[in-house]
């Protein structure tokens, strides 16, 4: 089973966009996939057209209800046997307050998925915008980290920080933690800058930018406010670029 967190402490780079269609994208091939919504706006969870409002239990329950069953939070997304959804709330902002005196706390959601861990290829988890106890709970947990990036000035201050966070994550406490790449987003080829953040990301992380790009496209918002992947999405075409160089 492979385990991605999709992150960025920085909020509006597509991270949401990029979790629940990578999710998609792996069940379109046959994969049983979960996605995780660790983020207390609960923005892949709508994403997925579920309504967060009526939800009796979310991942926040998860953290402090130790006899609470996982399959008890899961959702199968209706169409799409094969992918489940771990939804979040907005309880979920106070999961770290409420477990201030719990020892090796940020192992909490690794024990949880190490009991469905079989039950699924991938499991994509969306984190919050942020370095915090959420975030750190995911990587404790993933196997892999993939960093979205929206190329703009000061990118570059943000991957060291993170990319030095998962270095420390996976010196002592998830050996198993490996930084996928950088997955740049919101990306016009036509726009200088946008090749120039790019070139230099390249050049501080050498072999870790993907050559896939997200390009701008309206059309991704348009899916998310239908509750829709770019799959269901009949105008959602050409929204990936592959860069060669």
């Amino acid at each position: 089973m492979n385990c991605i967190a999709i992150t960025n402490q920085k909020g509006g780079v597509a991270k949401t966009t990029t979790a629940v269609n990578l999710a998609a994208g792996l069940h379109q091939l046959g994969k049983a996939v979960l996605l995780i919504d660790s983020d207390p706006q609960a923005n892949a969870t709508s994403h997925l057209g579920i309504d967060r409002k009526r939800l009796k239990k979310t991942l926040d329950n998860l953290f402090y209800e130790s006899d609470l069953d996982i399959s008890e939070v899961l959702i199968s997304r209706n169409g799409f046997a094969g992918l489940d959804v771990l939804p979040a709330g907005e309880p979920l902002a106070y999961a770290e307050q409420k477990l201030s005196g719990v020892p090796v706390k940020e192992k909490l959601l690794a024990e949880r998925l190490a009991k469905i861990d079989r039950d699924y290829d991938y499991i994509i988890i969306d984190c919050p915008p942020n370095l915090g106890f959420l975030t750190m709970n995911a990587l404790v947990a993933a196997t892999d980290m993939l960093v979205v990036i929206k190329p703009e000035y000061f990118a570059l201050d943000g991957l060291m920080r993170i990319s030095k966070k998962a270095e420390l994550i996976k010196e002592r406490i998830n050996p198993k933690l490996n930084l996928s790449g950088y997955l740049l987003a919101n990306y016009d080829g036509r726009k200088n800058q946008h090749k120039a953040i790019r070139k230099a990301v390249k050049e501080k992380f050498p072999g870790k930018v993907f050559q896939t790009v997200i390009r701008t496209n309206a059309r991704l918002s348009n899916a998310m406010s239908q509750g829709q992947t770019i799959f269901e999405c009949p105008r959602c075409g050409f929204i990936f670029s592959i860069i060669n160089t």
